[in-house]
């Protein structure tokens, strides 16, 4: 009989270098020094689009355009994997008026930050540390590696390779995205103020 042994390379941190691992909320800083929020968002939908819709248009993106962002959105999604179980940007409310308080809190921030989070409930922009928690309830880091790479390759291919993407899984991991980028930005946001 075989002893089974466990896979060491499943959701192995690749991208990050060793002050990365040690400190990951750098990397979503760095993540969001390279671009605003919307322009990570933009970028994200063209990518989908490239790798996952067939069209008669020319794709959208540049060859090294989408190989730095899947780069930069690897890291981003290895910084989560390491920041999953951390409470960062949550604000704390009485769980009594939580919603009232938060609502109140919402809009005052709206109006403070440039750009808001437009897909994110009212409890994860209150706890959007719970985002991270959640993505990787649906794949675990190497899922999503493997999908984004299969991403990649699609929307650098001339040709639509359909069978290789199925399109809930196309939605789901590009929410998925959407909803990590917002919660990325406002907890960055909220620790550059000091929350």
């Amino acid at each position: 009989m075989k002893k089974q042994t466990k896979r060491t390379s499943d959701n192995r941190i690749v991208y990050l270098n060793n002050d990365e691992i040690t400190d990951p909320i750098k990397v979503v800083h760095v993540f969001f020094s390279y671009s605003w929020l919307p322009n990570h968002l933009k970028m994200l939908k063209r990518w989908r689009n490239d790798a996952a819709l067939e069209s008669v248009e020319e794709k959208k993106c540049s060859p090294d355009y989408l190989v730095y962002n899947y780069e930069l959105t690897i890291k981003l999604i290895e910084a989560a994997w390491l920041l999953k179980r951390h409470k960062l940007g949550r604000l704390d409310f009485d769980d009594k008026q939580e919603i009232y308080i938060a609502k109140w809190y919402i809009k005052t921030e709206r109006k403070k930050l440039r750009h808001y989070p437009e897909n994110l409930s009212i409890r994860e922009i209150v706890k959007p540390s719970s985002v991270l928690k959640k993505m990787f309830r649906l794949y675990k880091l190497d899922g999503y590696k493997k999908i984004l790479h299969t991403w990649l390759h699609n929307a650098l291919s001339s040709s639509f390779m359909e069978e290789s993407l199925s399109k809930s899984e196309v939605i789901t991991v590009y929410e998925q995205l959407v909803k990590l980028f917002e919660a990325t930005w406002l907890i960055s946001e909220r620790l550059k103020d000091g929350n």
